[in-house]
C-alpha cells in the first residue's frame, strides 16, 4: 500500500458503520437525569464558554526569573442541548493559558475553533458522532479532520501552538492570543494527515510522527519524519501484528519504540468501542531504525496496555525502555467512561512505571503475516526483561529541552543537550509523574498506596512522583519500593493532581516542576511549583483561583 492509500483509507476510517452504526441509539447520559454525583466529578463537567483574562492569588515566592507561559489542553465542551458525552476522548478542546511573571499568574481559556466545534456551536447541539458516543441523526463523515477535537496536547512549532489530537490535522494557535488560526498543512499531498498527539523532536529542526490505518481488517501503522520547513521528509507504511491500539511512542539515539499492545481495533458502535482486550494476544515491543525505517524488530511481551512512554537509551547493545504499563485496557474502554456518569468511579488497574530492555542485536523483522507473527513468537520468547517499579504512576516526564524564543531560532549546538532532547543519553535521568495513593496510606506513610486496590477519594492522581537513578538516589526523602528509588508529595485530600511538566535549568534559575490541580471540595483550580531535586519539601509557590476548570490531557512551557 503506497501513501496515498493510507490518507484516503484513514478518512474511510472515520466514516465506517463502526463510527456511525446505530444512529437512533440515544445518547446514555442525559444532563437532565438524577444522577448521583460525587464531589470529584465537577472535574468533567466542561466548560461552557471562554475564560476570561483573570490574576490568579500567589503564595510561597514565586521566582522573579521565572517568566512564560505555561499551556494546557483537554476535553472541555462535554455537554449541548441536555445531552452530554459517554466519553472523556470527546470533549472539544480547550487550551489553558497561565501566564508566569514578575511572580505574578494570569489565566485564560479558549476553545479550539475546529471546523466541528464551529458547527456545533451554531447549530446549539451535537451534531457529529464521537470517538466514544454516537450520535443521532449526526451528519456526514467526509474526513478523519470533521470529527477533529483538537484535545490532546500542545506543541509549540515556528511560533505557534499546535493543538493536537489522536488522529487528524493539528491545528494552528496563536500563543499569545490563544486565537485560532486554521489548520495546520503539510502540502497538499498529504491533506487531512494522521498526526498523533505526541510528535518527537528529531535534533534537527523536524519531528518524528505516526498514524494508523485499521479499515477492512488491515493493520497499518504510517511512520514519518517531518523536514525542519514542514515538509514530510520520509514516510514507510508498516504491517502490525494486531490493530492495536496506539497513543504515542518513544525514542532513543537512533531507534523509535512502540509498543503494540494486546487491545485490538475490531468492530463496535464506536471507535473506543470496537477495540477488544485480547489477552491471548502477547504484546509487541516494535523498534525501528531511524535511519532506514525498513530495519524494525520485534520482541514478544505479556499482554499489556500502554498510553504514555518515559525515556529509551541504548547501552551495551541494548535498548532500555521506560513506559507506564497497565495490565489490561480497561482504563480505556471502561474507565474513562465511569468518569464522566459522576458517579463512583468504576475501578480499574492503575499504571505501574516498568522497564522494558531488549537485545539490539536480535534478526531484524520482515513484514509480518499471520503466519510469521507466531513464528516470531515462538523463536524469540525470551528477548525481553521486565523490570518493575512499584510505583504506580502516569504521565510521565524528564529533563529534555525547553522551547524559547531564542531556541526556536537556532539549533543548540551543545552535543550533550542534543543527545538528550533526541533520546541519545545513555543513563536515565529522574523521570516526574502523578499517582493515586490512598488518603490513609498517604497519611501514614505506609506503602500500601501502590497496590491496585488502594486509591485515593476519587481514585484519581493526587501525588507527584520522582524516580531517581543511581547517581542520584541520595537526594533528600528517597525511598524505595521495588527496583526503583522515588520521592513524592501528596497534595491532600480533595486534589487531583494533572500532568507536571518538567522546567529546564537556565542561567537565571534552577529546574522546576509546574503542575495544575484541581480542588474539587473547593472548587479551586491552581498550579504549584516544585524544584526538580527536591520535590518532597513540597511546593515552593502557588496559585489558584475561584474556577473549576476541565481536567485536561498534556501541556507545554515556553520561556518568554
Amino acid at each position: 500500500m503506497d501513501r496515498r492509500q493510507f490518507l484516503a483509507g484513514s478518512a474511510a476510517l472515520m466514516t465506517t458503520a463502526v463510527w456511525a452504526s446505530s444512529v437512533d441509539k440515544l445518547l446514555a447520559l442525559d444532563n437532565a437525569q438524577a444522577v448521583a454525583r460525587e464531589p470529584w466529578a465537577i472535574g468533567f463537567n466542561g466548560a461552557e464558554g471562554d475564560y476570561q483574562p483573570l490574576i490568579m492569588q500567589v503564595s510561597g515566592e514565586w521566582p522573579a526569573q521565572l517568566s512564560g507561559n505555561l499551556y494546557r489542553n483537554g476535553p472541555a465542551k462535554m455537554s449541548r442541548a441536555g445531552k452530554a458525552y459517554q466519553h472523556w476522548f470527546d470533549g472539544d478542546g480547550m487550551v489553558q493559558q497561565f501566564s508566569v511573571a514578575n511572580g505574578q499568574i494570569q489565566h485564560q481559556a479558549k476553545f479550539i475553533q475546529t471546523k466541528k466545534f464551529k458547527v456545533e456551536e451554531a447549530a446549539g447541539a451535537f451534531k457529529y458522532t464521537t470517538a466514544g458516543t454516537v450520535i443521532p441523526n449526526a451528519l456526514p463523515i467526509r474526513n478523519n479532520d470533521d470529527l477533529n477535537v483538537a484535545n490532546t496536547s500542545l506543541l509549540p512549532r515556528h511560533g505557534e501552538l499546535l493543538a493536537l489530537w489522536e488522529a487528524g490535522s493539528p491545528y494552528r494557535l496563536d500563543a499569545q492570543t490563544l486565537t485560532t488560526l486554521g489548520v495546520k498543512s503539510f502540502g497538499d499531498k498529504f491533506k487531512g494527515l494522521p498526526f498523533s498527539a505526541h510528535p518527537l523532536d528529531d535534533g534537527q529542526g523536524g519531528l518524528w510522527n505516526f498514524g494508523v490505518w485499521y479499515v477492512g481488517g488491515e493493520k497499518q501503522l504510517l511512520v514519518y519524519q517531518v523536514a525542519a520547513d514542514d515538509s514530510i521528509a520520509r514516510m514507510e507504511v508498516i504491517e502490525l501484528p494486531q490493530a492495536s491500539y496506539l497513543h504515542a511512542f518513544a525514542q532513543s539515539e537512533n531507534k523509535l519504540v512502540f509498543y503494540i499492545s494486546s487491545c485490538v481495533y475490531e468492530e463496535g458502535e464506536t471507535y473506543i468501542d470496537a477495540f477488544k482486550w485480547r489477552p491471548e494476544l502477547p504484546s509487541q515491543l516494535l523498534v525501528i531504525d531511524k535511519a532506514d525505517f525498513k530495519a524494525r524488530q520485534l520482541h514478544p511481551l505479556p499482554a499489556g496496555f500502554v498510553f504514555h512512554f518515559g525515556q529509551a537509551i541504548e547501552k551495551n547493545d541494548e535498548l532500555s525502555v521506560q513506559l507506564c504499563l497497565y495490565p489490561n485496557s480497561a482504563i480505556l474502554t471502561q474507565g474513562m467512561k465511569g468518569l464522566l456518569t459522576g458517579a463512583r468511579k468504576t475501578k480499574t488497574p492503575h499504571a505501574e512505571l516498568v522497564t522494558i530492555t531488549v537485545p539490539l542485536t536480535a534478526p531484524l523483522t520482515a513484514t509480518l503475516t499471520a503466519n510469521s507473527k507466531t513464528q516470531l513468537a515462538e523463536t524469540l520468547p525470551s528477548s525481553a526483561r521486565i523490570n518493575r517499579s512499584g510505583v504506580m504512576m502516569e504521565f510521565p516526564q524528564f529533563a529534555q529541552q525547553t522551547m524559547s524564543n531564542k531556541e526556536s531560532a537556532q539549533q543548540t549546538s551543545n552535543a550533550e543537550k542534543l543527545a538528550e532532547k533526541t533520546g541519545g543519553a545513555s543513563e536515565f535521568v529522574p523521570l516526574f509523574g502523578v499517582g493515586a495513593r490512598s488518603d490513609s496510606a498517604a497519611n501514614s506513610g505506609a506503602n500500601s498506596n501502590f497496590k491496585y486496590e488502594a486509591e485515593s477519594e476519587s481514585g484519581l492522581s493526587n501525588t507527584l512522583y520522582c524516580i531517581h537513578n543511581a547517581k542520584d538516589s541520595s537526594q533528600h526523602g528517597v525511598d524505595t519500593l521495588g527496583d526503583a528509588s522515588y520521592s513524592a508529595f501528596y497534595l491532600g485530600k480533595g486534589k487531583i493532581a494533572e500532568e507536571p511538566l518538567y522546567i529546564p535549568a537556565t542561567e537565571q534559575h534552577e529546574a522546576y516542576l509546574l503542575m495544575t490541580w484541581l480542588d474539587y471540595h473547593n472548587a479551586q483550580s491552581g498550579l504549584s511549583l516544585f524544584r526538580a531535586s527536591d520535590i518532597s519539601a513540597g511546593p515552593i509557590a502557588s496559585a489558584q483561583m475561584n474556577r473549576v476548570l476541565p481536567l485536561g490531557f498534556h501541556g507545554c512551557f515556553i520561556n518568554a
